[in-house]
């Protein structure tokens, strides 16, 4: 082989790996794993919602501005302005007298204002929600906390995202899959296949492989979707958290980690599981989301972060104008 020969085929060479390298990005970013399939969910389509869109907080001790802020900075955004939002505002505040709740109705503009005892954390006040409102749930409610856990990012998402057939969508980060048979996280955060695939079979019929987690207790949801589970679920779901004789307080489930009603242990198991309830727990969603940071991804569309219910004549284009 000459020398000039030489730098020709190590050129081809190099060419190749690229090329195959770039084969390989676009069939992990751009592709559907065949692996991969997305479950078919089952929705309450014949409910009527009377309402387009609520939303519902969580709060404690936060500033009344932090839930000004919040319905301001959703205000902004025409895809729900549209919908005239209603807010629900939960307060789980000790002390909270008659005067104190119409103060607080007055100053935030809520559609109303609902005092709990301080028990099960976010996903209680969520559940709780969901149970009184079970007959007049909103097409589509919006859960947040009062302090919202990076707020720059959760409004993009909701403008990014948000859709006349939105499914379910996170507003926390990225998700992250799990196996059910060992499932745990990076923030020391573990469950029982056991339980886990209960709640898989009371959704779906069936046990899960895998799981896609939620995090930080805000989310997008269709009437459709909260209806589509059995309302005993939601009930045992809040029984576990503020009974304080249920097995979630108890060994041992508890296996030597701290607990209490006011921060009960099973409040993060809850806040990684309502992808699950509301049967958005494809692991395409895991692979295929891109961060909170980066918004979007080139040639993806509004199903790359959320599950979509159906709807005619509805759009799969991005609603911001970010480079995608």
């Amino acid at each position: 082989m000459s020398k000039i020969d030489t730098p020709s085929v190590l050129s081809i060479a190099a060419y190749a790996v690229i090329i195959l390298t770039w084969i390989g990005f676009l069939a992990c970013n751009f592709v559907s794993s065949s692996d991969v399939s997305e479950p078919i969910a089952q929705l309450d389509l014949a409910y009527e919602p009377t309402h387009s869109f609520d939303v519902v907080i969580s709060m404690y001790k936060e500033p009344i501005e932090a839930v000004t802020s919040i319905m301001e900075g959703l205000s902004a955004i025409p895809a729900i302005a549209e919908r005239s939002p209603r807010l629900f505002l939960y307060t789980k505040m000790e002390d909270m007298g008659p005067s104190n709740i119409t103060e607080l109705q007055e100053a935030t503009n809520a559609y109303k204002v609902i005092h709990l005892p301080n028990v099960g954390r976010e996903g209680e006040t969520y559940l709780e929600h969901i149970l009184i409102n079970w007959d007049s749930v909103a097409k589509h409610t919006l859960f947040v906390q009062a302090d919202v856990h990076n707020p720059r990012e959760f409004f993009n998402r909701v403008q990014d995202y948000y859709s006349p057939n939105t499914g379910m969508l996170s507003l926390g980060f990225s998700g992250k899959s799990c196996d059910t048979a060992n499932c745990g996280d990076r923030w020391s955060w573990y469950e029982d296949s056991s339980l886990l695939n209960d709640v898989c079979k009371r959704v779906g019929g069936e046990a899960c492989k895998n799981i896609l987690l939620s995090y930080k207790g805000q989310f997008i949801v269709s009437a459709a979707r909260i209806r589509a589970v059995e309302r005993e679920l939601y009930e045992d779901l809040k029984t576990a958290m503020t009974d304080p004789d249920s097995w979630a307080h108890k060994e041992p489930w508890l296996n030597g980690r701290e607990d209490s009603l006011n921060a009960p242990r099973f409040g993060y198991t809850m806040e990684r599981l309502w992808s699950v309830v509301m049967q958005c727990s494809t692991e395409e969603i895991a692979w295929r989301c891109p961060t909170l940071l980066s918004r979007t991804r080139r040639g993806g569309d509004l199903t790359d972060c959320q599950c979509m219910d159906p709807e005619d004549d509805a759009s799969l284009g991005f609603n911001s104008t970010v480079p995608i």
